[in-house]
């Protein structure tokens, strides 16, 4: 079973490629990827939702680097997860969508399934850190092997 470390390193680069066109991409470009055009006002709270996932993405890769940090990742972790699914659900369900090329409603349910996806992984990993049932990992380091102990690796390795 996964940790909640391996979890967040995984679900980092989705973020990223996630928000990379919300604060980079030109909004002559949106109609290029199948997504309807906005008009300069809306670019404004696009612009501000990628900001927002940029920060709570840096609390993510902090704490799958700092192990006391871990607590604070999967919490940001989760609520940027599920509250992104239920938007993306919502607008789904009510229709919004109907205007929308095939390819911008395949790249927008994608999105939606992986939000929902991590949440739960997120959920089942992440409760005893969430609850403070797990002890932090000892930190890595040239001194971890004179503790005893041997850093988490946060790819799996074959025994």
């Amino acid at each position: 079973m996964p940790t909640v470390r391996r979890v967040l390193a995984w679900k980092i680069p989705f973020s990223i490629l996630f928000l990379l066109p919300l604060v980079f991409l030109p909004l002559s470009a949106f109609p290029d990827i199948q997504i309807p055009e906005y008009d300069k006002v809306s670019m404004v709270f696009i612009r501000l939702l990628g900001a927002a996932l940029v920060a709570l993405v840096v609390t993510q890769i902090w704490g799958v680097i700092d192990p006391r940090a871990l607590r604070g990742a999967v919490v940001s972790a989760i609520a940027e997860t599920a509250l992104t699914a239920m938007a993306i659900w919502h607008f789904v369900f009510y229709g919004y969508l109907q205007s929308w090329p095939i390819i911008g409603k395949g790249i927008l349910l994608a999105m939606g399934a992986l939000a929902a996806l991590f949440a739960v992984l997120l959920l089942v990993t992440g409760i005893g850190s969430l609850f403070g049932d797990d002890e932090p990992a000892a930190p890595a380091g040239p001194s971890a092997a004179a503790r005893g102990g041997e850093p988490e690796s946060l790819w799996p390795t074959q025994r």
